[in-house]
């Protein structure tokens, strides 16, 4: 992996975009309602309430800067998903005519805070799904859109080529999976990991079923072509090995790091089997190794939601009783070919569920615990699993998603008067 980095900035690769700085947001109309997920729970709202002074209090004391982004174009709902070091974020939205786009905003500069929309590849979403763009340090977003026909694709944005097709693995002769989800990209900009499938444009709320359902693990490395208007940089898209577990049909590698570590998931043919997987890069630089499993409890499965570079992985566990909590493996070795059992990650009274959904290299994770006394957004450390805190966004509500190594968290959050809760806004908070 690290030769591949390295050819990328020889290539001149290694840019950070000026978009964040120059793109002007042109008005829409219309202001469709989004579907909400927030509330897995109804909270008792007498505990959210005093929950609330205390995340008053906890913001003051232990975090910085607090940024309020709102939503695209005051559009009903917007949820980010990633941010980068230069603090560029980039999440979903409503277009303002009731459509899903893709979405980013800049936290510096002339434009801070004014969102801009990265458009389609052609193609309408116009319901709800999970948010799952990220954004490079070079400034290189990806993520997924729907196409004209239908189906959705993974694409790669950036300033100069704006929105381009990833394809599917049926380029490659795997005929039937005539869609793809980019789901992350390393901070070079030089390898995207997702899926490829046999489905439309839907990911996670409304995932058909097999036979519509199946999946495979897919990984895009840049590929440069001399064209006439010069060099050009294409991406070429392969499947990830499936060995041991091919008879499981819903793959998804998920995330990754700088090293080449990726992780992700597999699930067997009614989704009652989960099993979490980690693709080792090769030591000849040549691709990954077979998946590996991450070690789980019996009668539980584990979604690794986020890795860092020192190979330390977050996500959740689920019970039998479709509890989520939040845990935390560490690697073992040097190699990192063993890793520890899930580490249980601290949970405040009156929060019964959660997840984590971001790890940045300094050991910050954040994510969503939810219960009686509401879903917010918090913050875990993994060199003391007994550490947690509120990280303090604004509402009622919240969920965040990633966090970069300058100790930005991003994610989203609601408001509930009267204990009616509307629809997702954008937030940023510096933590210390």
């Amino acid at each position: 992996m690290k030769r591949i980095s390295i050819l990328a900035c020889i290539l001149g690769l290694c840019f950070v975009s000026t978009a964040w700085a120059q793109q002007v947001v042109m008005p829409h109309t219309g202001k469709p309602v989004a579907r909400h997920r927030a509330l897995k729970a109804t909270p008792n709202f007498t505990r959210a309430q005093n929950l609330q002074s205390r995340i008053a209090q906890t913001n003051a004391a232990h975090h910085g800067k607090v940024w309020d982004l709102g939503t695209y174009n005051n559009g009903d709902w917007v949820w980010p998903s990633g941010i980068n070091d230069f603090g560029n974020v980039v999440g979903f939205g409503d277009d303002g005519n009731g459509n899903q786009h893709p979405l980013a905003v800049p936290l510096f500069g002339p434009h801070a805070g004014q969102w801009f929309d990265l458009l389609t590849l052609g193609g309408e979403v116009t319901y709800f799904d999970e948010p799952v763009n990220q954004i490079a340090d070079t400034g290189l977003v990806v993520g997924y859109s729907a196409k004209s026909d239908g189906y959705a694709h993974g694409f790669a944005w950036t300033e100069k080529s704006e929105m381009a097709d990833l394809g599917t693995l049926a380029d490659i002769g795997y005929t039937a999976y005539n869609s793809s989800y980019a789901t992350d990209v390393n901070k070079l900009g030089t390898v995207i990991v997702g899926w490829s499938g046999i489905e439309t444009s839907c990911i996670f709320l409304c995932a058909p079923l097999p036979p519509n359902g199946y999946t495979l693990p897919v990984v895009w490395t840049p590929k440069m072509e001399w064209k006439p208007e010069g060099m050009s940089r294409t991406w070429k898209i392969q499947k990830l090995s499936t060995k041991r577990y091919e008879d499981f049909t819903y793959w998804a590698a998920y995330k990754l790091n700088d090293v080449g570590q990726i992780t992700g998931f597999v699930s067997n043919n009614d989704y009652s089997v989960t099993v979490a997987i980690l693709w080792n890069p090769r030591s000849d630089g040549k691709g990954w190794k077979d998946p590996m499993p991450l070690p789980v409890p019996d009668s539980m499965f584990y979604t690794p939601f986020a890795i860092n570079d020192r190979g330390e992985i977050a996500g959740a566990v689920s019970t039998p009783a479709g509890i989520w909590l939040p845990r935390l493996w560490k690697p073992l070795n040097r190699a990192r070919t063993k890793y520890s059992q899930p580490i249980v990650l601290a949970t405040p009274e009156g929060f019964s569920n959660g997840w984590v959904s971001g790890i940045n290299n300094l050991g910050d994770m954040v994510g969503e615990l939810w219960g009686d006394a509401g879903d917010q957004a918090f913050r875990w450390k993994t060199q003391d699993p007994t550490f947690v805190e509120v990280i303090g966004f604004p509402g009622d509500g919240s969920s965040a998603a990633s966090v970069s190594d300058t100790r930005i968290a991003v994610g989203m959050y609601y408001l509930c008067p009267d204990g009616t809760c509307g629809d997702y806004r954008g937030a940023a908070v510096q933590l210390y």
